[in-house]
């Protein structure tokens, strides 16, 4: 069965007839108007019945989703023609008479017909709209009026609560975009306006259930992804922050472990079937995940690269470090001694032992401990640093059997 299109009456209507008998008369006579009406309701209600019979004997769910979204298109544009006749307020309510026999109510009559039919398609044959397509300017005005409602009070209680003001601006933008969308101009998908929609109810409940002094800078990233929300600004914003973290951790496994993490957190997130804000790019969560796994890549590599040791980064980590202690250099060498005698230390070697400690601890007295003097005093017997050594020794018995620190 060839699909019939049914729209042939309202666009020889709108295109053609309308625009002769307007030119030529100011008003209508009433029985022009009359005749206009009464064609246009038995067109309405004959599509309203017939629509859902129709499509039934198409049979062919393609066939259907075809004709659904052609119509739809059609109607779009059928209704933004007759709206450029009809001011904003006329758009809203679209108050009609039957008695006033004027173009402009005229226009009303079927620009009201003309919606009708769109909102029977929305309401009955939502799985087969088109997504993709522009939103009837009406529906622009309409939509407007519901974000300007508390948006101004939404942004301020977010400006006030959440400290990253990078990513509220990548937030905000798009709202702000259509706020200030010219209704004449602007093409706004049904896609992005759902897109919307749900992004300022989620931002809403996240404000409702939002804790006392709660930071909310991770939950938005959720959200954002939850959303597929997969601005270009946003995802530059997202891995620059990471960039940023791993460029300040000190070693290359560090990194690796920050950047795997990471990459679970992100794999394993939960997105909302079907919602995207950019149709053309591919999703957050795939081109986060394909960032992280060139990230890793790298590293892995770079540790590579560096031998199967330790890497260079992370020795140079540790190039000037000291361990600060209370100990002098006869304590520190009688304790070494007292650890290593008593199988504490299980190194053979003596010299590398002592030479580690000189190398990398230090005392309050001296910033550096040389190799020779705590040798040294590793091989020396003096009373009174060993009994010192006990004191402190006794110290610590002491403070494990209280559980209290000995820094107090």
């Amino acid at each position: 069965m060839q699909p019939r299109y049914q729209l042939s009456y309202f666009e020889k209507l709108i295109r053609i007839d309308l625009r002769k008998a307007s030119t030529e008369q100011k008003e209508p006579d009433r029985s022009v108007f009359e005749s206009i009406l009464s064609d246009t309701l038995r067109e309405k209600n004959s599509m309203l019945e017939c629509f859902g019979r129709y499509l039934y004997d198409l049979g062919k769910r393609k066939q259907v989703a075809w004709y659904i979204s052609m119509h739809q298109h059609q109607l779009v544009l059928l209704m933004d023609q007759m709206a450029i006749h009809l001011p904003e307020d006329d758009l809203i309510s679209c108050e009609i008479s039957l008695t006033d026999t004027t173009w402009l109510n005229l226009y009303k009559h079927i620009y009201s017909a003309l919606n009708e039919l769109l909102s029977f398609l929305e309401s009955q044959f939502t799985r087969y709209l088109d997504i993709n397509c522009k939103i009837p300017s009406s529906y622009l005005i309409i939509a407007k009026i519901w974000f300007a409602v508390d948006w101004d009070d939404l942004q301020q209680t977010f400006d006030d609560t959440v400290s990253d003001k990078d990513l509220l601006s990548i937030i905000f933008q798009p709202i702000a975009h259509f706020l200030n969308a010219d209704t004449a101009d602007e093409s706004i998908s049904y896609r992005r306006l759902y897109f919307l929609k749900e992004l300022k109810r989620k931002l809403t409940e996240l404000l409702e259930v939002r804790r006392e002094n709660e930071y909310l800078t991770d939950k938005l990233k959720d959200l954002l992804l939850y959303l597929n929300f997969n601005s270009i600004q946003y995802i530059d914003y997202w891995t620059a922050i990471v960039t940023r973290e791993i460029e300040e951790m000190p070693t290359v496994r560090e990194k690796l472990d920050r950047l795997i993490f990471l990459q679970k957190k992100v794999s394993q997130a939960l997105t909302k079937p079907g919602f995207v804000f950019n149709t053309l790019d591919a999703s957050l969560q795939n081109q986060l995940l394909s960032w992280l796994t060139d990230e890793i890549l790298y590293y892995k590599e770079k540790g590579q690269l560096a031998g199967n040791g330790h890497t260079s980064d992370e020795l140079a980590r540790w190039k000037d470090f000291k361990v600060l202690t209370a100990f002098s250099v006869p304590q520190l060498g009688n304790i070494i001694k007292l650890l290593m005698e008593s199988g504490f230390y299980l190194n053979k070697n003596k010299t590398e032992v002592l030479d580690f400690f000189s190398h990398f601890f230090a005392t309050v007295k001296q910033d550096s401990v040389s190799a020779g003097s705590l040798r040294s005093n590793f091989y020396k017997d003096n009373a009174a640093v060993s009994k010192a050594v006990r004191d402190i020794l006794m110290d610590l018995v002491n403070v494990s059997r209280k559980g209290t620190s000995i820094i107090s």
